[in-house]
């Protein structure tokens, strides 16, 4: 709010706002008057409302990466790490000299639609919500009178891949399995870990020893690989951490292997098998019976879309997987919970009309 008082025989106005987490006036004097004072306040504050104070006129790209730099890269992964690079880059390159005050929503949507010619919508969607989590924080410190990418509407002109190269139909998952027991390299166990644990790659590559519980029959995840840095981190979040019932079947076989302690699956260089080279053989061996191509994220997909589609409880699923939440889940499989919707309606309108 405004202070408007008396000086002597003139009047000041004075106006604040928090930039920074500081609180700073813009003051002017010697209005003969209370209302030419008052005048001037309103003004200000209008300024003041739509972010154009004079002390407001930073580089956006500047006030980004300062904020990434305090708030964000001390506490997050390194694949995160690169969403908010990227963001940086994208800003930087077509804002060069945008002021935080020159920002609008406008400008902000055009951004988004010129990122979203060439980058699904997976990827506009991240940029977008980067530069979001900025603008909260910029609103919330008054560098931003209000969150202008709160209406941002992300699109996409490029496709993503389609669904049948995310996971497997059950035969083929099934005929996937048997095929990796056949194999005694690293990639194939660590293909079979994924079929049976619904696991991410980079859990899997940071698996020991340590880590197997033969009497329970279940693997504890508590940490995963981080590529970039070629080393062992925690996991990608809290509720990433679990323990993961496993088959009898499973752990018989993973008994019977000659692995080392600290990294099970690692290569001759010490270091977990790579996850290109995981494809490349998961690849081989679906080459055999199929013309399907798959990630080793998409065996992940494929383990819960088996588990659902034989009616295994979601929320079991979603802990399993290490979802913060069954909405994470439903929203994944929205496909399978479509589906699944489908067959309870017709088995309810049977049920009904035998009454």
């Amino acid at each position: 709010m405004a202070s408007i008082y008396k000086r002597g025989k003139t009047w000041t106005a004075s106006v604040s706002t928090k930039v920074d987490g500081q609180l700073r006036k813009k003051t002017k004097s010697g209005f003969s008057t209370k209302t030419e004072a008052n005048k001037w306040a309103t003004s200000i504050e209008q300024l003041k409302n739509t972010g154009k104070l004079p002390f407001g006129d930073r580089l956006f790209k500047d006030e980004y990466w300062s904020w990434y730099t305090v708030f964000k890269e001390p506490h997050i992964e390194t694949n995160t790490k690169s969403w908010y690079i990227s963001t940086y880059r994208l800003i930087s390159a077509q804002w060069p000299n945008m002021k935080l005050s020159e920002v609008t929503v406008r400008e902000m949507q055009l951004l988004i639609n010129g990122y979203a010619e060439s980058h699904v919508k997976s990827s506009v969607t991240h940029i977008k919500n980067m530069i979001g989590a900025f603008c909260r924080y910029a609103v919330d410190e008054g560098m931003l009178a209000k969150d202008i990418s709160r209406n941002i509407v992300v699109s996409s002109k490029k496709k993503s891949a389609g669904r049948d190269t995310k996971f497997l139909e059950h035969d083929q998952f099934l005929k996937l399995i048997e095929a990796a027991k056949t194999q005694n390299d690293i990639a194939s166990k660590m293909i079979l870990t994924a079929c049976y644990s619904g696991c991410r790659y980079s859990e899997i590559a940071a698996l020991s020893w340590t880590d197997f519980d033969f009497k329970k029959n279940t693997i504890s995840i508590n940490k995963s690989w981080s590529p970039k840095d070629s080393t062992i981190k925690g996991t990608k979040t809290k509720t990433s951490v679990r323990t993961i019932d496993m088959p009898e079947e499973y752990m018989n076989i993973a008994k019977t292997w000659t692995l080392p302690d600290k990294i099970m699956f690692a290569g001759i260089n010490g270091k977990p098998l790579t996850d290109g080279s995981c494809n490349a053989k998961l690849n081989k061996l679906l080459s055999t019976f199929s013309t399907s191509k798959l990630t080793m994220h998409g065996l992940r997909h494929t383990h819960a879309s088996y588990l659902l589609a034989n009616d295994i409880d979601i929320q079991y699923v979603s802990e399993r997987l290490g979802h913060a939440g069954i909405e994470i889940t439903m929203k994944v499989y929205a496909h399978l919970m479509n589906e699944k919707r489908d067959k309870e309606k017709d088995k309810t309108i049977t049920l009904l009309e035998k009454l």
